[in-house]
């Protein structure tokens, strides 16, 4: 993830047609301060707060170059307030839509890998001093989930994302997520989090074939299901398996970029921001292979602009 590839003014184009392609008004329809400022605005300032890890003050001082007019801080801060995390999860998965439109992935999704992971927010380091079910009662982090697909060899992006309060269930985020997807083709994998009968069977019900690791010990040594079999048979797979791996990198690249900590005190706030980064991570995507698309158009005979291979990378000719 490169940040500097994504530019402000990219983000107000994606972010004014999601918000028109699915006529979403985010402003509260009973009341609150006037509609000055578009809503596509206030999400391209979040944004880039969330890309460069700036306060609200900052974010609004660093865009004063870009747009003419900009909100005040208590104004901005109000209407943020008012961006729900539906409003939030359908961005990052519209733009893992327009991934899946790009020339690049003609060849399709191979494997659908779901995982979760959590950012804190309000205290930074407040694990450090807490010990046992002590680290229970703390609740200042947001436990999210997200169902990331894999094109090419190790090329990833985020189809669809979900959050939730502190010590969420996985089953529970990412349920949503696999019985919205369209029907596929290809792998389902997850690790022992995921083991239910129940995400096994969605999966299998949009066309993938679960690989997702089964509990095993001494309560779970006798697995008499024939989806679980199913399941524990394609993990135990390693081709299929080591993919798993792809999503942790995601997550680890988005925490080493944007920081796994929310510089946010409010719970509605802090899950905005957090799908916001995964959204930024999908632009990322987005403007990598919009960029290949047109060097193919301008260099279609360059061995660089042949499909599927990245920049940078030679086809075997062999």
């Amino acid at each position: 993830m490169r940040r500097t590839s994504i530019k402000p003014k990219r983000i107000y184009e994606l972010a004014q047609e999601y918000l028109s392609d699915n006529k979403i008004i985010v402003s509260h329809p009973y009341g609150g301060r006037p509609r000055d400022y578009d809503d596509a605005l206030i999400i391209t300032i979040a944004c880039i707060q969330n890309l460069h890890q700036f306060s609200f003050r900052e974010a609004l001082e660093f865009c004063e170059d870009i747009f003419p007019e900009l909100p005040t801080l208590s104004t901005y801060h109000y209407r943020l307030s008012k961006i729900s995390s539906k409003v939030a999860r359908g961005f990052v998965a519209y733009l893992g839509k327009k991934i899946q439109s790009q020339k690049s992935l003609s060849r399709g999704i191979s494997f659908f890998i779901t995982d979760g992971t959590g950012f804190s927010f309000h205290d930074l380091y407040p694990m450090k001093f807490h010990r046992g079910l002590e680290i229970r009662k703390i609740k200042a982090h947001v436990k999210a989930a997200v169902l990331a697909g894999v094109f090419g060899k190790k090329r990833r992006f985020i189809i669809s994302a979900n959050t939730g309060p502190p010590y969420t269930g996985d089953t529970t985020l990412a349920r949503p997520l696999i019985k919205n997807l369209e029907p596929s083709r290809g792998y389902l994998i997850g690790d022992k989090g995921f083991d239910s009968h129940e995400i096994m069977a969605l999966g299998l019900d949009r066309g993938l074939k679960p690989a997702i690791a089964v509990k095993q010990g001494r309560l779970h040594q006798n697995i008499n299901d024939p989806l679980r079999l199913r399941s524990k048979k394609n993990a135990d797979n390693p081709r299929i398996y080591k993919k798993r791996t792809l999503v942790e990198g995601l997550f680890g690249n988005i925490k080493q970029k944007l920081s796994s900590h929310v510089r946010i005190f409010r719970l509605n706030i802090a899950e905005t921001f957090v799908l916001l980064r995964f959204a930024l991570f999908n632009m990322s995507v987005l403007v990598s292979l919009e960029n290949q698309e047109i060097i193919w158009r301008w260099f279609s005979n360059s061995p660089r602009a042949s499909f599927p291979f990245p920049l940078g990378v030679k086809k075997n000719r062999n």
